[in-house]
This record gives structure tokens, C-alpha cells and sequence, in this order.
């Protein structure tokens, strides 16, 4: 019990805010903020096959799904795995005006 206010009083540096760390993290490029180029890939593949083959468009049985499937998944995940960067360059175009 002695001890407890001596072990509380090392000085510590103040850790920043998640947001904050996230934001940095997103400017400076790190690896958890890239995109795999396979998933870039499936977008531009399936965007091009959806495109180029009227079969692939859907229909009244299967409706939208295959589209979906092709293309606006991993554009989804594409804009899902960059959201810090983009939230953080609206903010900046924001701040900036």
C-alpha cells in the first residue's frame, strides 16, 4: 500500500486518441491502410466483364445479384478499406476552404 503512490507517479506520456492515431496512420501510407491488388484486380475484372457481357448484366430470376457479385462488392470493399484516407482528405478539402 506504501508503494502504490510511488509507482503512480512515473511520468508517462499521454497516448493520442484513436481517431487521432488512425489519421496518421492513414496519411502516412501504413500497411493496414493499402488495398491488395488482388481485390483491385476483381474490381476492374468484373467491372470490365459486366460491361463487355450482356449475359453477366442479370436478369428476372437471378436479378442483381451476379453485378453485385462482379463489381460492386469489391468496390465496397475497395471504399471500406481507404475510408480513413478519403474521410481524411474531405476533412482537409473542408478545412481548407
Amino acid at each position: 500500500m506504501l508503494l502504490a503512490p510511488f509507482a503512480l507517479t512515473l511520468p508517462t506520456r499521454p497516448t493520442p486518441p484513436r481517431r487521432a492515431r488512425r489519421l496518421v496512420a492513414a496519411l502516412a501510407g501504413s500497411d493496414a491502410t493499402r488495398v491488395p491488388p488482388w481485390l483491385v484486380a476483381w474490381a476492374f475484372l468484373g467491372t470490365l466483364a459486366v460491361l463487355c457481357i450482356p449475359a453477366l448484366r442479370g436478369g428476372g430470376f437471378g436479378g442483381a445479384t451476379l453485378p453485385f457479385w462482379l463489381a460492386a462488392a469489391p468496390l465496397l470493399d475497395i471504399a471500406w478499406l481507404t475510408r480513413a484516407r478519403w474521410i481524411a482528405a474531405l476533412r482537409a478539402r473542408r478545412i481548407g476552404r
